[in-house]
């Protein structure tokens, strides 16, 4: 066994990933169709294009194209229905834009911990936090790992709450042969250079609800009507809404990107199964449990180290000398409530005055466990699509080298 990296052997990893421009010439040739047509602007245009491939490709009812994942939750929760002092349900392990689209609309986030098997929201620790004023539940398809939704629209059923998918990492999962985001009654997806559909930044609600989708459409563009059955002057402004139009620019990037989805994920996926396969039998290295007919899309691959001795943060800088970017939070907070927007309901950035329909909310820190437990031990194992299988044996040599030195295997 040689020497580790961190004490000044050689690299198990001694060359950097491969990671080629993910943009090409599909993504120039549609780019130049927008210019060409000299119309940048949405909703129309290769926006329409756009919304009318995610819905064929995903076999979607309604697609409606968003500036962001935030504004995609944003705008699903108020098409939703949800208003100020309803209560919406989620995980604090998420990217604080999911928190962020229940607090613009006034509504109070509520927050349930995960299962630590598989990483998720749990059906069961949702269930106990429901009252009379929650309205939604949002499964945050962490990771892109599904998420169980059985469990979760049997509990919409029994207690009318609706389900919002978030779907920020999850393009091209699935569970029991449906899409993640084609299940609940909603769904937001990102489409951030992080994410395995990107144009830069952007997002998509999807729905089978007419009536979610009529407003969804109205509430990203200010209400305005644009069909032509509206002259100038006549808008009817029937509600207040923001302008969360996306550019004809982003959509034709999307376009080609849904091109390479089925291909990238089923990449994704034979790099990870090939972690199970090879890494599964390393003391206290513990992968996560996917649900029942679950389909992973997989981003990072969220392990969990359960050992003491050495500590994770130990693994984590010898892993990462031996040229592994193993990372250590599944999203930018640990955990939405530690954070100092939630510890001290800090709603607006230049005063400390908490809006009214938060003011009686109380949060213990506590109350989550299991997301303290998986941020504390999770280290997150690379995965890209455009990584070689020699990217993919050196990781898994970088490992076993590391394990290897600490416990003799």
């Amino acid at each position: 066994m040689s020497k580790l990296a961190i004490h000044g052997g050689p690299k198990a990893k001694p060359t950097p990933y491969h990671l080629p421009n993910r943009y090409g010439e599909e993504d120039l040739a549609l780019l130049k169709e927008v210019i060409d047509s000299g119309k940048l602007m949405g909703p129309g245009g290769k926006v329409r294009e756009f919304e009318e491939a995610i819905a064929m490709a995903y076999g979607a009812r309604h697609v409606v194209m968003v500036t962001s994942g935030t504004a995609a939750l944003h705008t699903a929760l108020a098409a939703l229905g949800v208003a100020e002092g309803d209560e919406v349900i989620t995980t604090p392990m998420t990217d604080i834009g999911t928190v962020a689209a229940i607090l613009a609309l006034h509504a109070v986030p509520v927050f349930a911990d995960i299962d630590l098997a598989t990483r998720l929201i749990s059906p069961e620790s949702a269930r106990a936090r429901i009252t009379d004023r929650t309205k939604v539940v949002i499964t945050v398809h962490m990771a892109g790992l599904p998420c169980d939704m059985d469990g979760f629209m049997a509990l919409s059923r029994e207690t009318d709450v609706k389900i919002l998918e978030d779907c920020a990492q999850g393009h091209g999962g699935k569970y029991k042969g449906r899409f993640l985001g084609t299940i609940g009654h909603a769904a937001g997806f990102s489409m951030n250079e992080s994410k395995q559909i990107t144009t830069g930044d952007g997002g998509y609600v999807v729905t089978a609800d007419d009536k979610v989708a009529w407003v969804a459409n109205l509430f990203r563009d200010k209400t305005y009507i644009r069909d032509g059955s509206v002259g100038r002057g006549g808008q009817p402004i029937p509600f207040a809404a923001l302008n969360y139009r996306p550019t004809c620019l982003q959509a034709a990037v999307g376009i080609a990107q849904l091109h390479k989805l089925a291909d990238l994920v089923a990449r994704r996926d034979t790099i990870v199964q090939r972690y199970y396969t090879e890494l599964s039998d390393l003391k206290d290295l513990n992968f996560p449990k996917i649900v029942d007919g679950g389909e992973a899309s997989w981003w990072p691959l969220p392990a969990r180290y359960t050992g003491q001795e050495p500590t994770r943060d130990e693994l984590v800088k010898a892993l990462q000398a031996e040229g592994v970017p193993i990372s250590t939070g599944m999203s930018p907070a640990n955990n939405t409530l530690r954070t100092e927007m939630i510890r001290k309901k800090k709603y607006y950035p230049l005063t400390d005055e908490i809006p009214g329909f938060w003011r009686d909310t109380v949060y213990d820190p506590d109350s989550c466990p299991n997301v303290d437990d998986l941020q504390e031990t999770v280290m997150r194992l690379p995965v890209d699509q455009r990584y070689t299988d020699e990217d993919v044996d050196q990781t898994i040599a970088a490992f076993r080298k590391v394990w290897g030195h600490y416990f003799g295997k």
